[in-house]
């Protein structure tokens, strides 16, 4: 039944989104890692379900996870690193739970894509730029964005390159130990060769706040000035997608929402 996943929703099309204003300027050379200012305005893309989108939408609130929820052991070396003080204690890194992240890509569509993220055929791409989304969360912090909001592209190393670079006591002094946050934001950009297709952008927060361990962070966002485009997954059913896109409409987003045509048959009219 095409009307079953969207029905809660229904209801729930009142609610005004509101700019987040500006509340500290900061240094974002400094927060971009691994991407030049030229690449800033470079659009990339998140697949992800319905369901997550409206609720998106919805609520204003845009969800980073705990790198304790990713798969890879290799992804979150700065909660699996205990550290020796010279007198032989050890002790666990201060952020190793109150970091937060969230995937993106810079792969437009491809079939492979579509079917590694959304294996049951009825996702949906967020598309928006590596500056809008950094600046959603930067302005989204009254205090400490600068030392607390990055962005970064992932390098791709092979498993014995990484395995030396954690087990140099050096490297660890410069990424996950010296002043300052933005080693620990780098060390987060880490993955194993087999992963390279997948071409990640991440979105970084590290709480300076000390709220806990929750595996969630959320905070405020204007999904219309966020997000560029909405596109639904070629395998689904058109009247799903009729649904899901009618909604999103009356929760109030303004921008593209569209199918992708990635399987569209063409259509060849010739003369003879």
């Amino acid at each position: 039944m095409v009307r079953d996943p969207c029905a809660r929703w229904c209801g729930r099309v009142s609610r005004e989104l509101h700019p987040i204003p500006i509340k500290q300027k900061m240094n974002p050379m400094n927060n971009y890692l691994g991407i030049e200012r030229t690449e800033w305005n470079t659009p990339i893309y998140r697949f992800t379900s319905p369901d997550r989108i409206l609720s998106f939408i919805d609520k204003g609130k845009n969800t980073l996870v705990s790198p304790r929820k990713w798969k890879d052991p290799f992804e979150n070396i700065l909660s699996r690193m205990r550290f020796r003080k010279v007198d032989g204690d050890f002790y666990e890194h201060p952020l190793r739970d109150r970091v937060y992240g969230q995937c993106w890509t810079t792969i437009e569509e491809t079939d492979a894509a579509w079917r590694m993220y959304i294996p049951d055929g009825n996702g949906v791409r967020l598309k928006t730029t590596i500056r809008k989304l950094h600046h959603s969360l930067a302005n989204a912090q009254e205090l400490y964005a600068t030392m607390s909001c990055y962005i970064g592209r992932v390098e791709y190393k092979t498993e014995d390159e990484l395995s030396a670079w954690f087990s140099d006591p050096q490297w660890v002094k410069d990424h996950l130990l010296r002043v300052g946050c933005r080693g620990q934001a780098e060390s987060l950009l880490f993955k194993r060769k087999e992963f390279e297709p997948e071409q990640e952008i991440r979105l970084i927060y590290l709480d300076p706040h000390n709220r806990g361990d929750d595996d969630f962070y959320h905070y405020e966002v204007n999904p219309s000035e966020v997000i560029e485009e909405i596109t639904f997954d070629p395998r689904m059913e058109d009247g799903l997608y009729d649904t899901y896109s009618s909604i999103i409409r009356k929760l109030g987003f303004s921008g593209k929402v569209d199918k992708s045509r990635l399987y569209q048959i063409p259509f060849f009219e010739i003369s003879v």
